[in-house]
């Protein structure tokens, strides 16, 4: 029986060959097509083999978001690698020990991060071969992601053979007690992910749409960003790193977006922000908001600004979300009889919840 499945990076090889000029990323004035990303990724890819990374090998990528966070995922999967991203908040120690949990042969930290480049090159992690620096900024490492790209511009590497099994993403999780786990995600278990998460809350989402990030692309964003770039979505960054309601809300009506991923009390913000009253927002379809409940007047008053566009979702790190599911026609901005006041919402497509 074959367990082969497909390689997450090929999802960036049918964008490449079906929608090569449209826009696949988007950030403040820059703009990369599908045939761009699918280049840049290859380049890294070569860049990053001929360093000695391969099938299995941990990447651990320490930074802020930015587009080389998009490419080092893509890339990492196109090698059969196994991605490692961590969050950017986290303080050099922390960072040292996930290093050490993962097995990381490679560090790729944001220019802005010098103390956790320094943390992750003591010489008990004997297993780090080399730190390559993301961004313009900072003066450690080997050389720039940038360089590497350079380096090895115009490579085509083919994406590697994948089992069900095989690990693409170390997605670590705080869990219940001590140190952060990694939950080890897989290219099968992805795959249906990508699949699930269409179904259940983007349904009907085409190249036509466009997704703002709000989150850090290391933890729920980048699943969410993941299974949009599936369908040709372009993912657009929040210019800064502060999060900027009033730009968040002009981003929405620049380029029609029409989904993004966030959390409650993110969303509470958005809606009691001016700018939701400045902008046009009617292009959003579906607002998903995860990792904590909303309180009802909170949910009542984000259907009263945004209409009925909120989707709810419930599930833990290890499953990537795939629980439940509140979709937009289940959230009533009134308290009438069909109000579902306190539910998650209802099994997603091919799960089965036991109590």
């Amino acid at each position: 029986m074959s367990r082969r499945v497909m390689n997450l990076a090929h999802i960036l090889t049918q964008n490449a060959r079906r929608l090569s000029d449209r826009p696949g990323f988007i950030w403040a004035d820059k703009s990369w097509s599908w045939r761009q990303i699918d280049a840049e990724v290859s380049a890294l890819a070569a860049s990053l083999a001929a360093r000695g990374i391969g099938k299995g090998d941990r990447i651990l990528v320490h930074s802020k978001n930015c587009e080389e966070v998009f490419w080092s995922m893509f890339a990492a999967f196109r090698l059969g690698a196994v991605w490692v991203p961590t969050n950017f908040r986290l303080m050099p120690d922390e960072v040292a020990y996930l290093a050490s949990a993962s097995g990381a042969k490679a560090f790729l930290c944001h220019g802005d991060f010098s103390e956790h480049a320094a943390a992750v090159s003591g010489p008990e992690f004997t297993g780090l071969e080399f730190t390559w620096r993301i961004g313009s900024e900072g003066a450690f490492g080997e050389r720039s992601l940038r360089e590497a790209i350079a380096a090895h511009a115009g490579s085509s590497v083919t994406n590697v053979a994948v089992e069900h099994d095989d690990p693409c993403w170390f997605f670590f999780t705080s869990g219940t007690t001590g140190r952060s786990k990694a939950a080890v995600l897989t290219h099968g278990q992805m795959g249906f992910v990508v699949t699930n998460h269409l179904a259940d809350l983007t349904p009907g989402t085409t190249e036509n749409d466009a997704s703002l990030v709000v989150a850090p692309l290391s933890h729920g964003a980048g699943v969410h960003q993941l299974m949009q770039a599936a369908r040709g979505v372009p993912t657009i960054l929040l210019p800064t790193e502060r999060f900027d309601i009033a730009e968040a809300f002009r981003l929405i009506e620049m380029h029609r977006v029409s989904n993004l991923f966030t959390v409650p009390t993110i969303l509470k913000m958005m809606v009691e922000h001016p700018a939701v009253d400045q902008f046009d927002h009617s292009s959003l379809r579906h607002v998903i908001y995860a990792g904590a409940p909303m309180y009802r007047e909170d949910q009542k008053a984000a259907l009263k600004k945004l209409g009925k566009v909120l989707v709810q979702y419930f599930g833990l790190g290890e499953v990537t979300g795939n629980i439940t599911v509140l979709p937009a026609a289940l959230h009533e901005e009134g308290d009438g009889p069909k109000t579902r006041v306190g539910t998650c919402g209802f099994e997603r497509t091919g799960m089965q919840v036991s109590i």
